[in-house]
């Protein structure tokens, strides 16, 4: 009888150790791509702004401002003034055919808005939506009739010949003027542009209406909170700038880390192989039973309770921006402030959701019903947990 070559014993370990290998690289090529995806994606605004074809730069100490190299400077919500050299240069950049885009509520614009002959000054009112004024159209594509504004400050003209946009009698909360071959906008609802202002469809549809005014594949310089005209002089080294703040040099990074580990790792053999003894082997249908009974075991009714409860929460804090974390009573006593709403109702709603030792199905399902019934009562968008 003939006897196995060493050579046969070997070739099941190789293979398993070359599996191992692929395996724990295929997963770092995993992580690579995820956590590039994560470091560089910005705000919604600026993702937005990509996603309609512009050339976006976002200002920033490492990327200060070249305005020689964009066509549109947009400024959303600073909260530190421009300085005076900076407002002169602006100024050039639009008097030479720019476009400005500023969005902001705070007095770091003060100076940027008198340069322009320009003042903000507060509402008696807060405008929550602004209606769009009908003057000489300067969006061609089908303007939105009203932006979801939310803002108490408007404009006004000091010694300069507007256009008012958006607003609410004399109260004008986006307002623009040529400015020798360029044109500026200012806008005294930051809001709109910011993360959640850009989920209504109003506002969505007014930032679409705004871009047709620009040229296509316009280069955007785009600062949001800070501007910076200048580099600063403690900036990071080039070389780790490069490899740690860019895309093609955590590349280089990632694949080095790879090739270091394929190195290491090479040859390693990870234990002893074990016979398989069919002694030992369970049947596939034991642990299907097994996870059956901890499943039966498991009290899931009050899982999908809590899931219910809490996408409730998000969501009615979401409508009314305030804290989604805070206790029932003082949750609801907010949400009364910011809307005339049955309080009675909606707080003991939210202590049937509470989670109890023990809740029936049907009693699950009363309950879901109750919510979904409040949502369509008051017109609440749902989150994706909810939608499910």
């Amino acid at each position: 009888m003939n006897q196995p070559c060493s050579f046969d014993k070997e070739r099941p370990r190789m293979t398993v150790i070359r599996i191992c290998h692929f395996s724990i690289s295929l997963i770092i090529l995993s992580f690579f791509g995820v956590s590039c995806d994560q470091l560089y994606q910005g705000s919604t605004l600026y993702e937005v702004l990509r996603a309609l074809g512009f050339r976006v730069t976002e200002i920033s100490i490492d990327e200060p401002a070249r305005l020689n190299r964009l066509d549109v400077l947009f400024l959303q919500q600073l909260n530190k003034a421009l300085e005076e050299g900076e407002i002169e240069e602006i100024h050039k950049f639009v008097a030479e055919g720019g476009t400005l885009i500023a969005a902001g509520d705070t007095s770091t614009l003060d100076s940027l808005l008198f340069d322009y002959g320009l003042e903000m000054h507060e509402t008696l009112k807060t405008l929550e939506t602004s209606q769009r004024i009908p003057v000489a159209p300067v969006f061609s594509d089908r303007p939105v009739d009203e932006i979801f504004s939310k803002t108490e400050y408007a404009f006004r003209s000091i010694e300069r010949d507007i256009t008012p946009l958006f607003g609410r009698g004399t109260d004008y909360s986006v307002v623009t003027f040529r400015e020798g071959d360029g044109r500026a906008y200012f806008i005294s609802c930051p809001f709109i542009f910011d993360d959640f202002g850009l989920g209504d469809d109003r506002n969505a549809t007014f930032l679409y209406n705004l871009m047709t005014t620009l040229p296509r594949r316009a280069r955007i310089g785009l600062a949001e909170s800070r501007y910076y005209a200048f580099g600063s002089t403690d900036a990071a080294d080039p070389l780790i700038h490069l490899l740690f703040k860019t895309p093609v040099g955590l590349g280089i990074v990632y694949v080095g880390l790879i090739i270091f580990l394929f190195l290491v790792l090479r040859g390693k053999r990870f234990g002893k192989p074990l016979a398989v003894e069919e002694a030992h082997r369970r049947f596939g249908s034991e642990y299907v039973l097994a996870i059956t009974a901890l499943y039966q075991k498991g009290n899931t009714q009050l899982a999908v309770l809590k899931q219910i409860r809490d996408a409730f929460r998000t969501d009615l804090a979401a409508r009314w921006d305030i804290n989604p974390k805070l206790e029932t009573a003082s949750f609801v006593e907010e949400i009364a402030k910011r809307k005339p709403i049955d309080a009675d109702e909606l707080r003991e709603l939210l202590k049937r959701l509470e989670p109890h030792e023990e809740i029936s199905e049907a009693h699950l399902l009363s309950l879901a019903k109750q919510v979904e019934a409040f949502y369509d009562k008051e017109k609440i968008g749902r989150t994706l947990l909810m939608q499910r």
